[in-house]
This record gives C-alpha cells, sequence and structure tokens, in this order.
C-alpha cells in the first residue's frame, strides 16, 4: 500500500494489485478532496493520476466535491473543474457515475482508464448518518485459467478452385425444377456445406487471453525462443551481459516492426475492415466476458452462458405483441392492392449481390458463410437465381430466412439487467440478397408514388439525421428569432421495432399501393418467425416472434417505415421523424396555441393505442424556446411529461436556449473516447498509421448514429 499525500496534505491512499500472465498491474485508489482546497494540491492531485495512468490500469474513487461538473455534457462552469475534466481527457479516463450522490449533484465519483474495468454501478440509500449515497461496484478483469474453445473455418487453407468443380458438376437445373421452393432451398444449403466440409479446413478459436497476436510469426516465434534461451545462459554466467543485451534489442526491434507492419494493414484497410481493427483492440480489453451476469424478475442472477441467452430471450420475446390467432397474412386483403411490382431476379442480378458480400460479415443460422458464397458468385447464382424467383411468384419462404440469431448489444444503464440490451438479428444471408432485391423495388414504388411522408427522414434517400435536424431546427429558430414562444416534445416509443402488429402492418402495405404479390410474400416472411439468443459461446432454445419487424434485417427499416407513415395524420403542429424517433413542434404564445400543442399529443397517444404502440412517458421530455414561454405543463395520457432544459436529439444535445456550446463539449468528449481506444489498442504513433484510424473511426461513430438512430 502506497500513501501518496505530498506534505500529508493530499488525502489520497493508493494499492498497487501486481497483474498475472499479461495482464498489466492495477492500481485502485481512494481520493478525498476538500471542497476548498487550493490548486497547488488540485495539481499534485493530477499529477499523481497521470503518472498512475500512463503505466497502469486504474481505478480511483471517492468525493471530488466538483459539484458544478455535469457529466452527461462532460461541461463545468468553473475553472478548477475545467482543468480537473482536462486532467481527465488527457488520460483517457471515464467517469462511471451517473446519478447524483449528495443532493443534486454527483460528488463522488469512480474513474477508470479502461471502461470495461467497472460494471454496474448501483446506488444505494446512504450509511448512517451520512448525506452521501452507497455505490456499489466490481472490478473485473480477465479470468486465465479458463479456455472456452469452438471451432472456426480456416479459410487460409481453404481449396476454392475445388469447391467450385464440386458445385458445378451438380445438374441444377432440372433438380431444382422437381422441387419446391423449401425442399430446393435445403438441397443448394445442403450441397454447399458438403462441399464446404471437403474444402474448408477448421480451426479451434481459443478464447483465452493467451492467444497468439495476429503479427506474430514463426521467424519471431523462432526469435523470441532464442532471447529466452540466452537468458538463461546469461543468468548461468555462459554468455555475458552485453551479448544477451543484443540478442534481446534485436528481437525487441524486430517485434517492434512486426506490430507496426500489422498495425499499418488495419490502418490501411480500416474503412473496409472495422471489424478487424475491434477485433485487434478487443484483445486487449480487460473484460472478462462479453455479457456479464444478468438479474431475472425473480432477483436471481444468472450466470451461465445458457441461463443468461435463456434470460435474454424471454425478455426479448416478452415486448412482442400479442398474436392474432384469427389472422391470415398470406391471404388479408390482397385484391386491394394496385399495380404489379416485377422485381429483377435473373443470374446477372444475384451474381452482383453475391459479388459485393462483406466477407468479414457472420453467417446467419443457416451457416452460409459470405466468404463462401462470395468466392462461388459465378457457379451458385444461377440456382439461387431460380430458388428466389420461385419463391417470390409462389410466396414460399423457407424456415432458414424466417430465423435469427439474436446478439444482444448494451445500451447504457446497468450492466445487469436485460432491458438495457438491444436484439440485433443476424439471419440468412442468401435470405438478405432477397430482401435486397425485394427492398429496390418496393423503395422505388414509395418513391414514384411519394407515398412516405415528407417528415420522415430515417431510412430514405437523401435524407438522414443532419437533414432532420436542420429542417426543424430551422423552422424551430425562424420562430424564436421573430419574438415566439415555441415548445418542443420529444416522444419515445418503447420497442418500437419489436412491437409492430404485423396483422396491422400489412393493411398499410396493401393501402400504400404495393401489389398482392409484394405483400403475399412480406407478409409470409413475417409469419412463423423464430429466434435464439448467442452469448459467448452458448446459445438459447428457439422462441416464436409473434410481432415486429426484425432488427438487421434489410427490409425491417423500410416496412417500419411504412407501418408509422400515418402517425402525422390530423396533427396541427410540426412533426418530424427519424424512423421512430419523433419530435413535435408548435407556437405556443397564446392558451388556444398550448391547447393545439395539447390535442396534438393526445392524437399521437390515440395513434399509439390503435396501432398497438406504447409511448414510453418517463422518456418523452418537453423543451421550451423563447423568453416569454410560459412552461406550459402537458401530459400524454394520464401522465404528466417532464420539461428539461437540454435533450439529446439524434445524438446531438440541443438545450432550451438553442446554444451549442453542451454538444461541442460532448463531441470533444467522443473525440477523446476515440483518442482513447486508439491509445490503449495501436502501439505505434506513426503519422501514417494515427490520422486514417481516427479519421474512420469519427466517420464510424456518426455513421452509426446517422445510418441506424437509435435501432443499430
Amino acid at each position: 500500500m502506497q500513501d501518496c499525500n505530498p506534505g500529508n496534505q493530499l488525502e489520497s491512499i493508493w494499492i498497487r494489485i501486481k497483474g498475472t500472465g499479461t495482464q498489466k498491474d492495477l492500481v485502485v485508489g481512494v481520493y478525498y478532496r476538500p471542497p476548498s482546497q487550493d490548486e497547488g494540491l488540485d495539481e499534485a492531485f493530477c499529477q499523481q493520476l497521470t503518472k498512475q495512468a500512463q503505466r497502469r490500469d486504474i481505478v480511483v474513487m471517492g468525493d471530488f466535491n466538483y459539484p458544478d461538473i455535469c457529466w452527461k455534457t462532460n461541461s463545468a462552469k468553473s475553472t478548477k473543474s475545467n482543468k480537473f475534466l482536462t486532467c481527465l481527457a488527457d488520460n483517457f479516463m471515464v467517469q462511471k457515475v451517473e446519478e447524483a450522490t449528495r443532493g443534486s449533484a454527483t460528488l463522488d465519483l469512480i474513474l477508470t482508464n479502461v471502461e470495461d474495468l467497472i460494471n454496474t454501478v448501483e446506488v444505494f440509500r446512504s450509511l448512517g448518518a451520512s448525506d452521501h449515497v452507497l455505490l456499489q461496484f466490481a472490478i473485473q478483469r480477465n479470468a486465465e485459467t479458463k479456455t472456452s474453445q469452438t471451432r472456426i473455418l480456416d479459410f487460409k487453407g481453404a481449396d476454392f478452385q475445388k469447391m467450385k468443380e464440386l458445385l458445378s458438376g451438380i445438374p441444377w437445373t432440372p433438380i431444382l425444377k422437381n422441387k419446391g421452393v423449401k425442399d430446393g432451398w435445403e438441397f443448394f444449403k445442403s450441397e454447399i456445406l458438403k462441399a464446404q466440409m471437403q474444402t474448408v479446413p477448421t480451426k479451434k478459436k481459443n478464447k483465452t487471453s493467451a492467444k497468439k497476436p495476429e503479427w506474430m510469426s514463426k521467424e519471431l516465434l523462432t526469435e523470441l525462443k532464442l532471447k529466452s534461451d540466452m537468458h538463461k545462459k546469461w543468468k548461468r554466467g555462459e554468455i555475458t551481459k552485453e551479448e544477451f543485451k543484443r540478442i534481446a534489442n534485436t528481437c525487441r526491434e524486430k517485434v517492434r516492426k512486426a506490430k507496426a507492419q500489422n498495425e499499418l494493414r488495419l490502418a490501411r484497410d480500416i474503412k473496409n475492415n472495422k471489424k478487424g481493427f475491434f477485433a485487434y483492440v478487443g484483445r486487449k480489453r480487460k473484460k472478462k466476458e462479453a455479457i456479464g451476469p444478468l438479474q431475472g424478475e425473480d432477483g436471481v442472477m444468472a450466470t451461465g452462458d445458457r441461463e443468461k441467452a435463456e434470460l435474454l430471450n424471454a425478455f426479448f420475446a416478452s415486448v412482442f405483441s400479442q398474436k392474432e390467432s384469427h389472422l391470415q397474412p398470406q391471404q388479408h386483403g390482397m385484391d386491394e392492392g394496385l399495380g404489379e411490382i416485377q422485381p429483377q431476379i435473373g443470374k446477372q442480378v444475384v451474381q452482383e449481390h453475391l459479388a459485393t458480400l462483406n466477407e468479414f460479415k457472420s453467417p446467419g443460422p443457416d451457416q452460409l458463410h459470405p466468404r463462401v458464397l462470395k468466392e462461388l458468385a459465378e457457379v451458385i447464382s444461377e440456382p439461387l437465381a431460380t430458388i428466389f424467383e420461385s419463391s417470390w411468384r409462389t410466396g414460399e419462404v423457407p424456415a432458414d430466412w424466417r430465423r435469427a440469431n439474436v446478439v444482444p448489444i448494451f445500451k447504457k444503464g446497468k450492466k445487469n439487467d436485460p432491458n438495457n440490451y438491444r436484439p440485433v438479428s443476424l439471419t440468412s444471408i442468401p435470405g438478405k440478397i432477397l430482401e435486397n432485391i425485394i427492398k429496390e423495388v418496393v423503395c422505388e414504388h414509395l418513391e414514384t408514388n411519394a407515398v412516405i411522408a415528407n417528415s420522415q427522414h430515417g431510412f430514405t434517400k437523401n435524407k438522414s439525421c443532419q437533414t432532420n435536424l436542420i429542417s426543424f431546427f430551422d423552422r424551430v429558430t425562424s420562430w424564436v428569432d421573430i419574438g415566439n414562444a415555441v415548445d418542443v416534445a420529444y416522444l419515445d416509443f418503447s420497442k418500437a421495432f419489436d412491437k409492430v402488429p404485423h396483422d396491422l402492418l400489412a393493411n398499410k402495405l396493401v393501402k400504400c399501393g404495393l401489389d398482392k404479390t409484394t405483400v403475399r410474400w412480406i407478409c409470409n416472411w413475417l409469419s412463423e418467425r423464430t429466434q435464439r439468443v448467442l452469448t459467448n459461446a452458448s446459445s438459447s432454445s428457439w422462441k416464436e416472434v409473434t410481432s415486429g419487424v426484425p432488427q438487421g434485417s434489410v427490409l425491417g427499416p423500410v416496412l417500419f417505415n411504412i407501418f408509422i407513415n400515418d402517425l402525422d395524420e390530423g396533427l396541427e403542429g410540426t412533426i418530424i421523424k427519424f424512423a421512430d424517433d419523433t419530435k413535435l413542434g408548435g407556437i405556443a404564445n397564446t392558451p388556444e396555441d398550448r391547447s393545439r400543442f395539447q390535442n396534438d399529443l393526445d392524437r399521437l397517444e390515440r395513434w399509439a393505442k390503435t396501432n398497438k404502440m406504447k409511448f414510453n412517458r418517463d422518456k418523452c421530455k418537453i423543451l421550451h424556446f423563447g423568453r416569454k414561454n410560459g412552461n406550459q405543463r402537458y401530459r400524454m395520457g394520464d401522465a404528466w411529461l417532464d420539461s428539461n432544459v437540454c435533450e439529446k436529439d439524434l445524438g446531438v444535445l440541443v438545450d432550451n436556449k438553442l446554444n451549442m456550446s453542451q454538444q461541442c463539449d460532448a463531441a470533444a468528449k467522443k473525440a477523446n473516447g476515440i483518442l482513447a481506444c486508439i491509445n490503449r489498442g495501436i502501439a505505434s504513433r506513426s503519422r501514417e498509421i494515427m490520422l486514417p484510424l481516427y479519421s474512420a473511426l469519427s466517420d464510424h461513430t456518426w455513421n452509426t448514429v446517422s445510418n441506424f438512430g437509435h435501432h443499430s
């Protein structure tokens, strides 16, 4: 244990826990900063923090007494607080406490330079007579004793030429002609998997911290063994220290060059293969496992991978709308469709889609890997086109295209709460190709006939988060500039993509003018879907998907836009959407204006009830703009909506004074987080490596928001 108090005035105590194996040492510090502490001691603490954070993993906790810091926006009012924030940014420290710890201020902090070290931070009532809350959290590091092995395809040893020869010899046309869609698909899939088994070897994928780094070659292993042997000889007195140092320096230089070459390759390829970079960085992270223990409704913690997968799948299924037993989607309202949409499903079109597959993506439940499909594009495009055309014509959809491996993606909040994970579906790659072909003709129909309202900016041509924000706030600022009071409601649907009722969606597909063949195929594609959750190396059992459009599918976003399109009907205020993220704005000068605004909220509530959707009223907020704003209270149903002075709008912080300073602070924090990711994962500091990495990751951070809003 080490007391780092200069002159016994700085109240901090530190302890160093020695790392095992490849782990860095862990430094844990406890700090108390009196409210009136002078700047000299503040600087002394920052120097100590910098010293520890540069060399080791670090966790610091304590009462820091910076009441003016807003951790949501990473901004502060006082010079002292801003200096402290700068110190944290320079050392890539993150703050993990998200709630007030004394009154309305967050004074008690937990800081770390490795975000995954800290799992859930829980806030409890104060202990004894203290006016501070009690914080509980865990520091979690790699467990190096347990090794989990799965087998993966080893494409380095694949014989794709032999695979092509095996599949080229199959008389696809006569065989598929005599089979239905489902039997034809099963034959197609089994032949590819059979050829794959004969031509692509597999290897063990070791999920352990001792995994050999990708920059390690046989030559380097020989060099490292030589260095180890020479070290033993030096210890035994067989060689001099200078001889050992010469060999050690040579080995160190070769390792440095190998790392630099690998990182340069990652940097050059990052725009096409971000997955490779994040996998490389991810291997250096300190998180023990992707998903930690989860708490069920009964309060019992699930710790095993299978238990966690079952718990998450049960939760994801619990939010679905109830299935309509009387509904037959494939027959529903088919005669009302207008026109006839005919997608181009020929060999050439399918081959083009196969050739552009991202080979780094994961396969769906059918195990057909995109790398294999891409290599076989010329050979399999004709039989696949035959299956696609037959599926479209008959409306039959193979079960594989209606199955999904669901990957839980953590959003924010407590990591042990299943509600804080978003389900993203990994579906059949060939199934997605047909979805893409159908999506193209559906979107062409929607654009040609101007079906989707101008208020929708998500997943629509030439529109984005940027156009949403610019068009909406251009109107709001123009109202405020001429002296109006303006009220804006930020509305949040609860599990919107998962709750879409298939029967109501079928009606709306017909209403927007899609023909009976298109509606039949889409309804059958949505019917009798199943999903299972994957966690680490385990999977849950299959569960029926009774509602919703799959998050992660190609058609899902387009179908959701059609479903929510009539949300605008009858509204007097200005509404704008990015998928389900909805803003309602209106002038609020007079009681009549405010009454109209309330009437619009009532209409939206009725729409939600009619369409079996639900607003998350706790997350629906009101912002009041304009100097003469009366701060009217509004309600949705029987719940009064809270007013905020600042709200995050599609990743951009907007305050009630239309001041962008908080957004600038948040953007700086995000940029610093990107630098921290590069700093932790990349050894080289070469401009040739750093610049493309930072540029690509900055684009990735923004595109994640603008391409999928809150649904990725």
